[in-house]
């Protein structure tokens, strides 16, 4: 049987330990995979790169300040109908 804990980094202590233990409870023989993921904020990881930021920003500027262009899904549809 699999069970799957997610947990941050600050989680990682001693506690951890002797509750994995107690969660297995007498069991002799079992074994536990720790596999680490280094995710990152999709937000963050867009804003890595100067220009990309520089993009977003002023974006997002334009959004706030109205100036966006709603698409016609009839006309898209009309449009792509035939392809």
């Amino acid at each position: 049987m699999k069970h799957t804990i997610s947990l941050d980094l600050d989680e990682l202590n001693g506690t951890l330990i002797r509750r994995l233990k107690a969660f297995f409870g007498k069991r002799k023989h079992g074994k536990v995979t720790i596999i680490l993921e280094d995710e990152i904020d999709e937000t963050e990881y867009l804003l890595q790169s100067t220009t990309n930021r520089e993009r977003l920003l002023r974006s997002l500027d334009n959004a706030n300040q109205g100036n966006f262009v709603t698409p016609d899904l009839d006309q898209f549809r009309k449009l792509t109908a035939d392809a």
